[in-house]
């Protein structure tokens, strides 16, 4: 398989029924040193598309069989980031711009000068060098738009509408997630939009501190108060007077110390260990855990009415493997801050290497990606683009040709049926578990339809009688 990085030639797909177009438009891009795989219809031009990597898909509207704005859906759905422009009649230009909401980068009617289209095709692909970069302009928003939040799942839009809802509020902001989700990402975007946003955000990770120091860190101490105590020091309540205190992975912390804080959080006020002064407090509160509160509450582990306390506002932060199409704009965005902070180049991704990204299901979360692409990016060197083999096998997409398991017939041979039957069970049941019994994930994991996925099911139930 071609591999997309800047010694390559750029890979288009061309579907086109028309047999002296198509060999024309062909032969056009060839001469400008594309790589260029020519296809008669829709049918073909998905099954390409699951065997290659395309840098462009260039596709008439009407085709034989499998229509131009289905190939549309199925490419994009393999490879979020293919350009993607659309060939059209003079009286489907209405169709034409619904692709564009599917995700086309562009259309062009006919009948057209070649030249056109090759010029659309060199900024179509020129667009997709600089999109990296656009995508990082979220970075540079002001601190006041929580659209600095990374992502536009349906479930980072809940996040962003729940984090500038409660930001101008005093309201106690109580985020979960799992680990490395972004929970203090958000604790900042609230910080940061909200009237408090000119004092200090200080964070305290509970579960970095000792039990023995987590009073001492919180609530500070007067000189003298104990035997090390050569100076006044200043607890990290008073640290963040007027402005936010984050307290990440709240669920840690000792029974003994919870007490106290639900006493501050209730009196709005706190002493030094070894002092007599009441210091008054007007400190915001966000807390974050990636454990079920509810069952520590249950078995003990935590005060009840603590969890009341801080449980005002609650946001909970979907795990990566939710919101798969936040991964492009995630990999722009952490790319754009890794090569900044080495003052590299910035780096781009192949689209093969994107999709095992996107395929991949990310128990550690955006930290997990960001660690893997740090490693990609050592490993790629002087190269612009990152391959799939810059990154460990397991990122690595299960459609590429490397993954095909390995068949070992014995000497007297093998029964087709039954083992084709054994497999196709096997993949089945392996895509209900990686989508967690959901069937239209599944389904997409599998690249079939959900009523494909359904008859098939039943199929197996039938025989397992």
């Amino acid at each position: 398989m071609t591999n997309n990085n800047e010694s390559t030639k750029p890979r288009v797909l061309l579907v086109e029924d028309d047999s002296g177009l198509r060999a024309s438009l062909a032969a056009a891009l060839e001469e400008l040193l594309f790589e260029v795989d020519p296809v008669a219809d829709g049918l073909q031009a998905v099954q390409k598309i699951k065997e290659s990597v395309y840098d462009l898909l260039l596709t008439d509207l009407r085709l034989p069989g499998l229509g131009g704005e289905e190939v549309l859906r199925q490419a994009k759905a393999l490879y979020p980031d293919l350009i993607v422009i659309v060939i059209t009649g003079y009286g489907d230009i209405r169709n034409a711009v619904n692709t564009m909401k599917l995700g086309a980068t562009d259309y062009i009617q006919k009948p057209f000068v070649k030249d056109e289209v090759i010029l659309r095709v060199q900024k179509a692909l020129e667009e997709r060098k600089w999109r990296w970069q656009s995508r990082t302009l979220r970075e540079e928003a002001p601190a006041s738009d929580v659209g600095n939040l990374i992502g536009e799942s349906p479930a980072m839009l809940r996040v962003k509408e729940l984090a500038a809802g409660v930001a101008p509020m005093r309201t106690t902001v109580f985020i979960q997630g799992e680990t490395g989700t972004g929970k203090e990402v958000v604790a900042r975007a609230i910080h940061h939009n909200s009237p408090r946003k000119d004092y200090p955000l200080v964070t305290v990770n509970c579960a970095a501190i000792p039990a023995t120091l987590m009073e001492d860190e919180f609530f500070g101490h007067e000189k003298g108060a104990f035997t090390d105590a050569q100076q006044l020091r200043v607890g990290r309540f008073e640290q963040a007077n007027r402005g936010t205190l984050f307290l990440d992975e709240i669920g840690t912390m000792p029974l003994d110390l919870q007490g106290k804080l639900l006493r501050v959080l209730q009196e709005r006020e706190c002493q030094r260990i070894g002092g007599t002064q009441t210091i008054r407090l007007d400190v915001r509160i966000i807390a974050a855990t990636n454990a079920n509160l509810d069952e520590k509450v249950k078995s003990g582990a935590f005060r009840e009415d603590l969890y009341y306390r801080l449980h005002v506002f609650p946001i909970l932060l979907p795990p990566l493997r939710e919101r798969r199409e936040d991964i492009p704009w995630l990999v722009s965005h952490l790319l754009q801050k890794l090569c900044a902070r080495e003052g590299l180049p910035l780096k781009q991704i192949t689209q093969e290497s994107m999709k095992g990204l996107v395929q991949y299901d990310w128990p550690g979360n955006v930290r997990q990606l960001e660690n893997a692409l740090e490693m990609a990016m050592i490993l790629a060197g002087e190269r612009e683009y990152l391959l799939p083999e810059n990154f460990p096998a397991i990122y690595r997409s299960p459609h590429s040709s490397e993954s095909l398991p390995t068949v070992t017939i014995p000497p007297e041979g093998a029964n087709f049926h039954l083992l084709v039957s054994q497999f196709e069970k096997a993949l089945l049941l392996e895509g209900l578990k990686r989508a967690e019994g959901k069937r239209s994930r599944a389904a997409t994991l599998l690249n079939m339809k959900r009523t494909t996925l359904l008859e098939k099911l039943k199929k197996l139930q039938a025989l397992s009688l």
